[in-house]
């Protein structure tokens, strides 16, 4: 049995984690939902004209950054399937 997710199952996962109003950051993504290429999932959400912003964070001395949106473009839905 196959139980590695398509880009689309991915990219879907982030979007539906961000439209329910959450930030994400790399680890976060691989601890909650096994996604190893967030940030090129990230990247190509951003190509498809969603506006995911970004902010460095330091917390316990490490630095890495957070992900989340703040508005949508009108064509996108969080029940709209990538």
């Amino acid at each position: 049995m196959n139980t590695r997710q398509t880009k689309q199952k991915y990219k879907q996962i982030i979007l539906n984690h961000m439209l329910a109003g959450k930030s994400l950051s790399t680890y976060e993504a691989y601890d909650l939902y096994n996604i190893t290429c967030f940030l090129q999932r990230v990247s190509e959400l951003r190509d498809q004209g969603i506006a995911i912003q970004d902010e460095w964070v330091k917390n316990n001395g490490k630095r890495f950054k957070r992900y989340w949106i703040e508005q949508l473009p009108n064509a996108i839905s969080g029940g709209e399937q990538l």
